[in-house]
């Protein structure tokens, strides 16, 4: 029952007009009488999580969206999501669609907790304390969770924690985020006891929060704010509470039978996809398949900045690896790079129908990626072995088509398509895979970036930063000083975490922005017999093609332009035309 009630307030969840930071959905006076039992409390937990579910055009979820706006990522030209990755050539106006929706979503939620907060005061009597205390808990922790998304994204926040009559938006100023920080520190510890009090295990179920996701959340909000013996101390108490480890499958994490299992309770908070009805569905893969294979849109796709992050099997980075090998980047390397992404030769298996149409699809389709020929590499199933076929609409031979968003198009990617995410188990067009907001790995790169940040270097790091790498497959780290150790962890937090939504708060947070996000898009080898030679990179982790540009594909005309004002998204223009106490971000 819970599940029907759960589908049907996430539907009116996206209904009705985007006004000022959303204005309550029920008006003032229910929204403090509404909740007067358990059942009613409940329900209206349900509506919270429902505006928690976020998502872009084309149901794509918000923050893997957002990913693509950074330096690991592309969109093809044009979209809301390229336009900011290009700053100021994009143009990156006020009005971007991505950065209103971001906005309006996050604030979505924060009405509806406020509305839950203070609606449930009312029946407060009526119910068992430990019951109350956790869905309050709950509560407290997702509007937290809208915050920590807002103060990312936009810096100080449109602060406020009670339902508001409408004349009372209209008054609101910007509070800065070291206050706010502060506040839902305190929200976070209230929430970790109720859940204590209440015996909350270590995963309710998919998709709801817990103490786990309360405490690593107020590390990730310690982190905005450099406050880094905090993060330290919330990570930590999740690391010794014993409750989570890492999944021994990296690539289960991102199917659905693998995040139902769940090994090791890895996944702490994810967004969740019904699976007894059709709508909504995860479309993330779909707009990943490249189009040399079917039924694809072929619209986010991995940069060359990304696949170059990735070590060698040494545990080296491509520059000094003995082992990597730059006529043949895709072997010798760290797992999780053939985990991420599909690079040319290898194979692709893609579930593209709901019934067969031999000999290509049944209902899998499994084709080597090609871009360097005008061919394509299918499996052929009555047969079993690979035909080559002619045409190829991915091939670089393509670019001059007037407008083309292939893997190598003038408006698309540069030779490279995602992995993750893809579920061949699923139909593409209704796969039901979650996606994770956050997850052990996490909680455990955070915990040694602080004490690399605190220069408090000790074994706890190494151990932290080494069960994700072994996990990998990649060689164990080894003691360093704090200069090594931030840079091995900020890659290590770029490659475990590709198309997660991590990598903008990260840029953020190292003050990168600006030097990661400048330069020309460039991707693989013109020609696979002309090899380009190894970027250089800086101290910061970031590769320079200056050497080998003309032996690579560098399709747009696109140079990615970001200034200082570029650290923040700008404020909607239409929430300042509404309330002139709002100040704009600096520059825009």
């Amino acid at each position: 029952m819970k599940k029907i009630i759960f589908i049907l307030v996430l539907a009116g969840a996206f209904a009705g007009c985007k006004k000022f930071l959303d204005r309550q959905p029920l008006d003032s006076s229910s929204s403090t009488t509404f909740l007067a039992t358990e059942a009613e409390m409940e329900l209206g937990l349900n509506g919270v999580y429902a505006s928690a579910f976020w998502a872009f055009p084309n149901n794509t979820p918000l923050l893997f969206a957002i990913d693509a706006t950074t330096d690991i990522a592309i969109k093809r030209t044009g979209n809301a999501e390229d336009q900011i990755a290009m700053g100021d050539g994009g143009p990156f106006l006020i009005n971007n669609a991505l950065t209103t929706t971001a906005w309006s979503q996050a604030y979505k939620l924060v009405a509806r907790t406020n509305q839950q907060i203070e609606g449930m005061q009312k029946g407060r009597d009526n119910v068992n304390p430990k019951t109350f205390g956790r869905i309050k808990a709950e509560a407290l922790v997702l509007r937290a969770w809208a915050y920590y998304n807002i103060m990312g994204l936009f810096g100080d926040p449109v602060y406020y924690r009670k339902p508001l009559l409408p004349s009372e938006f209209e008054t609101l100023r910007r509070t800065p985020v070291s206050q706010v920080v502060g506040e839902l520190y305190t929200d976070l510890d209230e929430a970790a006891a109720l859940f204590d009090a209440n015996t909350t295990p270590p995963v309710q179920a998919m998709g709801r929060v817990n103490k786990g996701v309360a405490l690593g959340l107020k590390a990730k909000l310690a982190m905005l704010i450099k406050d880094y013996t905090t993060a330290a101390a919330a990570a930590n108490a999740v690391i010794t509470s014993g409750s989570y480890g890492l999944n021994p499958s990296y690539p289960n994490l991102f199917l659905l039978s693998g995040q139902q299992a769940n090994t090791n309770r890895e996944i702490m908070f994810n967004q969740t996809y019904p699976t007894d009805i059709l709508d909504p569905q995860n479309w993330l893969s779909v707009l990943t398949i490249p189009r040399q294979v079917g039924t694809s849109q072929s619209s986010h796709f991995p940069s060359q900045q990304l696949v170059d992050k990735f070590e060698g099997k040494d545990g080296l980075r491509i520059d000094a690896s003995a082992v990597y090998n730059p006529a043949n980047p895709r072997l010798n390397r760290d797992n999780r790079l053939r985990w991420t992404v599909y690079m040319p030769g290898d194979t692709m298996v893609h579930n593209t129908a709901k019934t067969p149409a031999l000999p290509y699809v049944q209902p899998k389709e499994r084709t080597i990626f090609n871009v360097h020929t005008n061919q394509r590499f299918k499996w052929n199933w009555n047969t079993n072995k690979f035909d080559t076929l002619a045409s190829n609409i991915d091939w670089i031979g393509f670019l001059n088509s007037p407008w083309f968003a292939g893997a190598t198009g003038s408006s698309g990617g540069v030779g490279y398509v995602w992995r993750k995410y893809v579920d061949s188990t699923q139909y593409s067009w209704e796969t039901k895979t979650g996606y994770i907001l956050m997850r052990y790995a996490d909680i455990l790169l955070l915990y040694a970036e602080a004490k690399i940040e605190l220069n408090q270097i000790d074994g706890t790091v190494v151990a932290a930063i080494n069960q994700v790498r072994t996990r990998a497959g990649q060689p164990a780290a080894i003691m360093g000083s704090q200069a090594q150790l931030r840079q091995l962890v900020r890659r290590e937090r770029a490659v475990e975490f590709a198309g997660e939504g991590q990598r903008l708060f990260d840029l953020r947070r190292w003050d990168l922005v600006v030097p990661a996000m400048n330069g020309p898009i460039v991707g693989v080898a013109l020609n696979p017999a002309n090899v380009p030679p190894t970027p250089v990179f800086d101290i910061n982790d970031i590769p320079d093609y200056t050497s080998g540009i003309s032996l690579r594909l560098k399709t747009r005309a696109q140079t990615r332009n970001n200034t200082a004002r570029h650290k923040l998204w700008p404020v909607p223009q239409g929430e300042i035309d509404k309330n002139p106490n709002i100040v704009q971000n600096p520059n825009w």
